[in-house]
């Protein structure tokens, strides 16, 4: 299996790009991260983490999806063209998309949420940039196709299982095995 990649930007939220990460590595499935800045990349916490590789050395061909982690870096995101280029060409080739809090608005600016249901940050900021989704919903979590969103830090172990049970891992047993009725 192809890696998944996650992208992070300066103010990400880092339960949003920590619990998913962990949640599939102990699925199993390969996951590389990419700095869109830099390699070292400061959280919305001050918590520092440094990725893989530069975003501006991706290749979509070498990844199975593309996760966004949300906060305040979702603005960084959407205002990126290489992002916007990475998600489109993963949609095209049916690869996940997955984002969480507020990344939802790089899925619309890159224009990958026509007629989705999907949920996000239930913030005006937020929710007023996204148009095209044909409804927002304020579940965890959503799965609509290749496209999955979480709805904010609360959500980030459900949105990580989500992207598991896309990839049709045995969720089911990790979640007893983490404690998690």
């Amino acid at each position: 299996m192809k890696p998944l990649l996650v992208i992070l930007a300066p103010g990400f939220e880092e339960i949003e790009f920590t619990a998913p990460v962990d949640i599939l590595r102990r699925l199993e499935v390969p996951v590389t991260t990419a700095g869109v800045k830099g390699r070292m990349v400061e959280g919305a916490h001050g918590i520092n983490m440094q990725a893989d590789m530069l975003m501006v050395d991706v290749d979509a061909e070498d990844y199975s999806g593309i996760i966004l982690p949300g906060g305040a870096a979702s603005w960084v995101l959407r205002d990126t063209p290489g992002v916007l280029k990475l998600v489109r060409e993963m949609n095209a080739a049916g690869k996940i998309v997955a984002a969480i809090c507020a990344a939802p608005i790089a899925l619309e600016a890159a224009g990958v949420l026509k007629d989705k249901k999907i949920t996000c940050y239930p913030a005006e900021a937020v929710t007023n940039d996204i148009k095209s989704a044909a409804n927002i919903a304020t579940t965890p979590t959503v799965t609509d196709g290749n496209i999955i969103t979480g709805k904010g830090p609360g959500a980030a172990l459900e949105f990580g299982f989500a992207i598991g049970a896309k990839l049709e891992k045995n969720v089911a047993t990790l979640r007893k095995e983490m404690c998690i009725s």
